[in-house]
């Protein structure tokens, strides 16, 4: 093969080699001038310097210029804040969300098409109303049109209802009606035997309901109230037969302790403030004739000598101030010998 160095390879004893191969040239070496398929992998014994980076569209890239290269770029499967992408946001407040609503007032005409509406309930039907006509005989609570009701009146036959049939003294009633205005009484059947005059009476037990009603009132004589009966209470001070009412019997009582102060306000404490004792007055006027007068001023006492006596005065208090008469006895620094001073 042209431009291709051979190698011999082994030895036939005479010196000859036993196999020829491609040493070098083309397919042994990358062919700078044609195109050809490179197998298997090459790897460079020294790294290209970043001086040597691929600038042109055909240059090889080294793996660190292109890993330098991915790094800013963003992930196959990557995502976005809204912010990220310019005037998002904006468009996206205008927008209303997936699960919104809407009042009767967003949708228009709305409003006015189902004014225009009867209800289901009770509807105030205008002008010619229409529905399916009902099949003859039926009884239902299906809308009667005015065919059906049509209808049913042919069914009652011409001529059944004519005034000259049936009201033939023209009187404007049916001639049976006038008939049964002066039916005999022999010709009414299925009456009583007798009847209750106008004016009749009825017991108790013949109205209803009546005896329950009187059993649950009380009578005007002695009756027997039971659970909390009431009554007007009476004005202060009555005295009558007139029902007594708490409020009253508070209020009278009220009024009779009137201002006592709280250790006196009930009986059972006035009683202890006067001893218990039933005949208070009369005792206290007994104790009271005892006691001497005080205008008296000690005139009134009934026995002067032992009372002097009792207080520790002798004679000398009986005699009046300008005639004492001292018998005997002595005043240090004075000798006396009788007489009256």
């Amino acid at each position: 093969m042209e431009n291709t160095l051979y190698v011999g390879k082994g030895d036939d004893g005479a010196g000859n080699a036993t196999a020829i191969v491609p040493l070098a040239g083309t397919g042994a070496f990358i062919d700078l001038g044609s195109t050809q398929s490179v197998g298997g992998a090459k790897t460079f014994s020294v790294v290209p310097k970043s001086a040597q980076n691929a600038t042109g569209a055909t240059d090889l890239v080294r793996k660190s210029q292109f890993d330098a290269g991915l790094a800013g770029k963003a992930a196959s499967s990557h995502g976005h804040a809204v912010s990220d992408i310019s005037g998002l946001q904006g468009a996206l407040d205008g927008k209303a969300p997936n699960n919104h609503a809407h009042g009767l007032a967003d949708v228009t005409g709305l409003q006015t098409a189902l004014n225009a509406k009867a209800p289901v309930s009770s509807p105030n039907l205008t002008g010619s109303p229409t529905a399916p006509t009902a099949a003859g005989g039926a009884n239902t609570t299906q809308i009667a049109t005015t065919a059906f009701v049509q209808t049913a009146l042919a069914g009652f036959g011409a001529g059944d209802m004519l005034k000259s049939a049936y009201d033939a003294d023209n009187d404007g009633k049916v001639d049976a009606a006038d008939m049964a205005d002066s039916v005999p009484w022999a010709g009414v059947t299925g009456k009583p035997s007798t009847y209750p005059p106008a004016t009749h009476s009825h017991t108790i037990a013949q109205v209803t309901g009546l005896q329950a009603a009187i059993d649950g009132k009380a009578g005007l004589a002695s009756p027997a109230l039971n659970g909390t009966p009431t009554a007007p209470t009476a004005a202060s001070g009555t005295n009558t037969t007139q029902l007594a009412t708490t409020g009253f019997v508070s209020g009278e009582i009220g009024a009779l302790i009137a201002a006592a102060p709280g250790a006196l306000d009930t009986l059972n404490e006035l009683a202890a403030a006067l001893g218990n004792d039933p005949n208070f007055a009369t005792t206290v006027t007994n104790a009271l004739a005892g006691k001497l007068a005080a205008a008296s001023n000690l005139a009134d006492l009934p026995n002067k000598a032992t009372a002097r006596s009792n207080l520790g005065l002798g004679s000398l208090a009986t005699q009046a101030a300008n005639a004492i008469t001292i018998t005997g006895g002595s005043i240090t620094g004075v000798a006396l010998d009788g007489g009256t001073f």
